[in-house]
């Protein structure tokens, strides 16, 4: 009896398996076979929902954990520290407390910190106070160069639409999202408007975007043809230099950074150097006063 037991047991158990593999796969069929959406009208939505990360992240604190790159002045690049940061938002430009927590996983002393939290405090104040005896003529200035900022991002973001041949090639599921792979090559064609387009026809990609909600989830960008600094002469970024961006979905309401991987060679002044960097960004909290006043303690 016991072992009939188990043998119905484990029969029950491998049909339950069975059957959510058969689930699996048709979900993954039937996501395979949807058509998918038309480019155009989902570009559009794709580019009406962006924004700029810094504007996303300025709702929450997280941690940023980063491998620093050293440039000596003769050029020889190596790896430096690691560095972790506490990272606070602010709603004034430029007012961002990245706090140095850390370095090679040592936790900087608290006298240390202290010094750092008070300069912060400082600055924030000074620029407050500043902004108290604005003319009207400072702050239209003022407001003037955060339009132009924008009214830049805008290009930009314009540019990557027209610099780009965009197909969407699939479906893929990332992270438990349902996302459209789109591939970007450039136009051959494209003549471009700004910096930034310049460096667009020197790179392709592949972007994921979460079909819900139309939120880039992650994008590798591969460069087809070296990149130069300084004519050249200053620094030189290999063709083959590899960078992964990657996003996670924080409280179901807004897609975050989680990584930035860059991966390559290249040369700076006369020293040719192999590149491997990573970012990666967590433990997001949403911003309040409460979490905005903890570096104080």
């Amino acid at each position: 009896m016991w072992r009939a037991g188990v043998l119905i047991g484990n029969t029950d158990a491998r049909a339950v398996v069975l059957l959510c593999i058969l689930h699996f796969a048709l979900c993954i069929t039937a996501e395979a076979q949807a058509p998918l959406p038309d480019p155009k009208a989902f570009g559009a939505e794709v580019r009406k929902r962006m924004l700029t990360d810094r504007e996303l992240q300025s709702q929450y604190t997280f941690l940023e954990r980063r491998e620093e790159i050293s440039i000596s002045k003769l050029g020889k690049v190596s790896a430096g520290p690691v560095k972790t940061y506490e990272v606070y938002p602010s709603v004034e430009p430029g007012n961002t407390y990245k706090r140095l927590v850390a370095v090679d996983g040592v936790p900087l002393p608290p006298e240390e910190l202290a010094r750092r939290d008070r300069i912060h405090r400082e600055d924030v104040l000074r620029e407050a106070a500043k902004r108290e005896r604005e003319t009207p003529q400072e702050r239209q200035k003022r407001l003037q160069k955060e339009a132009k900022e924008q009214a830049e991002w805008n290009r930009t973001l314009d540019e990557v639409f027209d610099a780009y041949d965009i197909r969407l090639v699939g479906r893929e599921t990332i992270g438990g999202a349902v996302t459209v792979v789109a591939t970007l090559d450039p136009k051959p064609s494209h003549r471009p408007r700004t910096d930034e387009g310049k460096l667009m026809k020197k790179v392709r990609a592949r972007a994921w975007i979460s079909e819900a909600d139309y939120q880039v989830v992650k994008v590798v960008a591969e460069m087809i043809d070296d990149v130069t600094y300084g004519w050249g002469v200053v620094g030189r970024l290999y063709k083959g230099t590899v960078a992964t961006f990657e996003r996670t979905r924080v409280n179901g309401e807004v897609w975050l950074p989680a990584r930035v991987e860059i991966k390559g060679t290249g040369r700076a002044l006369f020293r040719r150097f192999t590149l491997s960097s990573l970012t990666t960004y967590s433990d997001y909290r949403k911003f309040n006063v409460s979490t905005g006043e903890t570096f104080q303690r």
